[in-house]
């Protein structure tokens, strides 16, 4: 089962949105070898929550979604040969958004044929056939805000994983229950056995390295994420 339930980025330290994901241009390449197990891995890891995410808010259902984030890797899959990175011709965030809107229009347009009344067989819906999402429910410009917000997330969690592995643990202890849990900073002092200053400290210089990360990730694909659209 996906997990589908990471904290939330504070206002402070939500990305802008840019078109960039920590994966780099040369793991888009290597994705052209479909038999590289760890690169297929590491894009799955990257982009799953996005992709499952969008589907929700889009009306889908959680088995709906996970079928969504599989046919849009089996998608992308099959087009990676023919992957080019053109800035000309448009970005690979807009070129996975254009993939993944396929998928969910497509699902949708089942669900609005089988719903009762529709013409087709009968169908339990989980929302009930009041909230079914038609496919006019489900415009591009709904999808498309969907997805600039997840993809936002997805790079402050993605930051967040790059800073959790070059942080000392204790500092990134702090900031979690900080900043990210909300922990009063004298609760988070008592639990972890430091003084009111060490926590101020370990927050702030943490926060700080979220913010930069940050930016490292929007840059990291700067002029390298266009693609030839399909």
């Amino acid at each position: 089962m996906l997990n589908t339930s990471p904290h939330h980025a504070p206002r402070a330290l939500r990305p802008s949105a840019d078109d960039s994901l920590p994966t780099r241009a040369s793991l888009l390449g290597r994705l052209r070898d479909l038999a590289d197990s760890d690169s297929w891995r590491a894009f799955f890891e990257t982009y799953w929550r996005l992709i499952y995410n969008v589907a929700r808010k889009s009306g889908l259902s959680d088995p709906e979604a996970q079928d969504v984030v599989q046919e849009t890797v089996i998608a992308v899959a099959r087009k990676m040969p023919e992957f080019r990175y053109d800035p000309a011709k448009g970005s690979f965030k807009q070129w996975l958004l254009l993939i993944t809107r396929r998928r969910i229009q497509d699902h949708l347009r089942r669900l609005y044929r089988s719903a009762p009344g529709s013409g087709g067989g009968p169908m339990e819906l989980s929302g009930g056939v009041e909230n079914m999402p038609g496919p006019e429910l489900a415009p591009d410009a709904q999808i498309d805000t969907a997805w600039e917000h997840e993809w936002r997330e997805n790079l402050f969690h993605a930051a967040l994983a790059r800073v959790r592995q070059r942080t000392n643990p204790k500092h990134y202890q702090v900031f979690d229950y900080c900043v990210l849990q909300n922990v009063p900073a004298r609760e988070v002092a008592r639990m972890l056995g430091l003084n009111a200053a060490q926590v101020y400290l370990a927050k702030h210089r943490t926060s700080a390295t979220v913010k930069r990360t940050v930016k490292e990730l929007e840059a990291e694909l700067a002029g390298a994420t266009a693609v030839t659209p399909s």
